[in-house]
């Protein structure tokens, strides 16, 4: 069950009520003015959509030059063709509680407002146990698309938009590289979602340290942070030599740092230098 308020909308050109949208439904083929939610005082026609057409394809421009013919403003954004699809009695909340689930097991603390779904061109049916199929990197941006298999195995794809907030983990100060993460230098802000390059962090772990250097008030990522090191440079490690059932350990020095199972040289006491696994802390197996 859904436990927040989910505004279920099938017309992608709800946001931005005087923005042209790349995609519009339609019950009546005469296609009019209020047809786009624009505001305007007058109401005119736009096209006529061919008898027995489900879906219907048109210039961008020649619908901006028909606001502006009527002294109405319809603002673009790098739409260059609108598409027509004639409105489904099909019910996607099915669809609608997967895509739901998607976000929310990436983003446990997301507060979704509203979630759009349209799909490209005319269905008027759906397979009885459909699977929505995100792209790998989908749960890093509000809008993009995702696809079904119909019961022929072909794919039928829909364009999503969430309107949302996460609340993710910022810096309080300014932060150096190799500074650990803790309540001192990171907090929780809330954001709106709309792309990000790499995951935004909601959690503060501990095990973790900065990449590199960010100022204050920026946005933590993924990328942005890696695991502690458990051994450091030059510092005296515990090397364990195994064969069979014998186990010879001696002292070396680390030439550099590293997490857990990385690989790192050592300096045994005859100067001489070997590779090594990082087995614990300050401990290492020979390779």
């Amino acid at each position: 069950m859904i436990k927040f308020f989910l505004t279920i909308v099938f017309f992608t050109h709800l946001v931005g009520a005087n923005t042209l949208q790349r995609s519009y439904t339609f019950s009546n083929p005469i296609i009019t003015s209020s047809d786009l939610n624009v505001t305007c005082s007058k109401h005119f026609e736009i096209v006529r959509i061919p008898d027995g057409k489900t879906s219907y394809r048109m210039n961008a421009n020649i619908i901006l030059k028909t606001f502006e013919l009527n002294n109405c403003v319809l603002e673009n954004k790098e739409v260059k063709y609108v598409t027509f699809t004639k409105k489904s009695n099909i019910s996607y909340e099915v669809l609608y509680e997967q895509a739901n689930t998607y976000f929310l097991s990436n983003y446990p603390n997301m507060r979704i407002k509203s979630l759009q779904i349209h799909p490209h061109g005319y269905l008027d049916t759906l397979p009885a146990n459909p699977v929505a199929i995100f792209d790998k990197d989908g749960y890093l941006r509000n809008k993009g698309v995702f696809y079904i298999l119909n019961d022929e195995g072909l794919r039928r794809y829909f364009d999503y938009f969430l309107d949302a907030s996460i609340i993710c983990l910022h810096t309080s100060q300014k932060v150096s590289r190799k500074d650990p993460l803790s309540l001192n230098n990171c907090t929780l802000k809330e954001i709106p979602f709309v792309f990000f390059r790499s995951k935004p962090l909601s959690t503060i772990l501990t095990d973790r340290r900065f990449r590199s250097s960010l100022a204050q008030d920026s946005l933590i990522t993924d990328r942005q942070i890696e695991l502690k090191p458990i051994v450091l440079r030059n510092s005296k490690v515990n090397v364990q030599v195994r064969s069979d059932t014998v186990v010879v350990e001696f002292m070396a020095t680390a030439t550099k740092e590293g997490a857990l199972y990385d690989i790192i040289t050592i300096e045994k006491a005859d100067k001489k230098r070997v590779r090594a696994k990082i087995i614990g802390e300050n401990s290492v197996e020979l390779q």
